[in-house]
């Protein structure tokens, strides 16, 4: 059987004992081979050993709180020949795994192997939150239907600069708490990205509308957004970038997207008639897009109004 590792599994970072002698015991007594802090653990708690026949078992040394896998109490021993093998022990977590087990990717954190490093550099969060700034200031100049000022302009900047950093926090406690790491720069990083993406997809939606003249391809993109590619992208970051659990990655992305996605899921009703002028023909639409293109040549203002003169309605019928 192959080598064993035992796992003492913590919130914050866990401890990794290597099964390399015929029986490791463990507990709080200071003889064990493996020493626990935990006071629900016993003295001399279980031990891990070798069989006749290579393999491994897991033998119960304490009455008190004993050894759980699940809900089921183990009295008896356990062959480990199912592995990963996990239990609880007092209110400590334990897993035993096998040596050869594949790790979890290195993360890189030099720009020198990949641009992976946009996520562990001062410098690439603050370039990318400049360029964020930028964007969503033009996108902020086009959004504007009345007469622009500029502090209704600037007012509108700081709000959308201030709603990115809150973004930014949030996603570093999140991370704190699925992954246990502080990490600012790289939360700063994905969320100026993902709002450089949103302003993106923003245009494309209004472009879409204008051209379909509906509403429909713009609900497609934002709920294609909100429920595939945004989770997808949070959890590459908590799971691959920050080696986060699985299992509480997953909770929390679910908790975090699913109200968003219900919202646009529910707006769907009012969205079923809009297929009824869903067309793929061209022509003028009742919204204007900000890059507002014709498919025939425009005319002044000028011109449109001596042309509007020709136009004379026929004289009444003399009675």
């Amino acid at each position: 059987m192959a080598a064993l590792i035992l796992e003492i599994v913590s919130r914050h970072v866990s401890q990794y004992v290597p099964v390399d002698k015929p029986t490791l015991r463990v507990g709080r007594a200071f003889d064990n081979d493996v020493i626990l802090t935990d006071p629900a653990v016993s003295p001399y708690h279980f031990l891990i050993h070798k069989t006749p026949r290579g393999g491994y078992e897991l033998r119960p040394l304490a009455d008190e709180n004993g050894i759980r896998t699940g809900r089921h109490r183990i009295d008896d021993a356990v062959a480990l020949d199912q592995l990963p093998f996990e239990f609880d022990a007092g209110r400590t977590r334990f897993r035993v795994i096998d040596r050869a087990q594949p790790v979890a990717p290195t993360r890189l954190m030099s720009c020198r192997n990949g641009g992976a490093c946009i996520f562990g550099h001062w410098s690439w969060a603050l370039a990318l939150f400049a360029v964020m700034v930028l964007i969503s200031a033009f996108e902020n100049y086009l959004q504007t239907h009345q007469t622009l000022s500029w502090e209704s302009f600037w007012q509108d900047q700081l709000t959308i600069t201030a709603t990115a950093l809150s973004l930014s926090v949030g996603l570093l406690l999140l991370n704190r708490v699925v992954s246990h790491r502080w990490d600012y720069p790289a939360s700063l990083s994905f969320v100026s990205i993902a709002l450089i993406a949103a302003f993106a997809l923003d245009q494309v939606a209004q472009l879409t509308n204008y051209f379909f003249t509906s509403e429909l391809p713009a609900f497609a993109i934002n709920l294609a957004w909100l429920a595939v590619l945004m989770p997808l992208a949070t959890a590459w970051f908590l799971i691959r970038l920050n080696h986060a659990g699985n299992i509480a990655a997953t909770f929390v992305i679910v908790a975090l997207f699913s109200p968003a996605a219900y919202v646009q899921v529910k707006e769907l009703a009012s969205h079923y008639d809009l297929f009824d002028e869903f067309s793929k023909k061209t022509y003028y639409s009742n919204s204007l897009h900000p890059r507002d293109w014709r498919m025939q040549a425009t005319v002044s203002i000028e011109t449109f109004l001596s042309d509007s003169l020709l136009m004379q309605p026929p004289a009444p019928a003399e009675e």
